[in-house]
């Protein structure tokens, strides 16, 4: 088996070769929240948008912009990296259920494949270090409601018998029943 983290490396370059945008992107967009300037940032190169507008497709309703699933699918490469680092300041139930609206399993064959070794190799990453860049528990909530299951990334986690994964439950445990966040358990929006 691979090195968990060498895994999530080459998910991640694996993304950038599948997710080739188009050129000619037009977008419509929230003039009220976003300047002009913003919005033709945003259907530009991808890899030219600032790292705050990046993950813009997640963080705001899709009403915001007139193509909120393509909008999203051009960025992929670049929130999964911010996501994998923990830079995206986003409430983790809002990130899995953006995708999800997006219909991500819908999406080309070789497109959704990326995304669902992405999903599987942070994962796996994930539990292979703690602390983590992203909390076990956000990573699962984000996981569970892409993938739409749990028991998947629980069994992963049973078989992760590492010093780390143990840390992340541990966590988990203390979030859910010590911080009286068990009651309030959701998964996505």
């Amino acid at each position: 088996m691979a090195d968990p983290q060498e895994r999530l490396r080459r998910a991640l370059d694996a993304l950038d070769e599948v997710f080739v945008p188009a050129r000619d992107f037009a977008l419509d967009g929230c003039l009220y929240c976003y300047g002009a300037a913003d919005i033709a940032a945003l259907a530009g190169p991808p890899e030219a948008v600032p790292d705050d507008l990046v993950t813009t497709p997640l963080s705001e309703v899709p009403s915001h912009w007139d193509k909120p699933g393509e909008l999203l699918r051009r960025m992929v490469p670049r929130i999964a990296r911010l996501l994998v680092r923990g830079e995206t300041h986003l409430d983790a139930g809002l990130i899995g259920t953006r995708f999800v609206e997006a219909n991500w399993t819908g999406w080309p064959p070789a497109e959704t494949a990326a995304l669902r070794e992405l999903w599987a190799s942070w994962w796996a990453a994930t539990l292979d270090r703690y602390p983590a860049p992203t909390a076990a528990h956000d990573v699962l909530d984000i996981v569970t409601v892409v993938t739409g299951a749990l028991n998947p990334w629980l069994e992963v986690w049973e078989r992760a018998r590492t010093p780390s994964a143990t840390r992340h439950l541990e966590e988990l445990v203390d979030l859910w029943c010590f911080e009286d966040q068990l009651s309030e358990l959701k998964l996505g929006f």
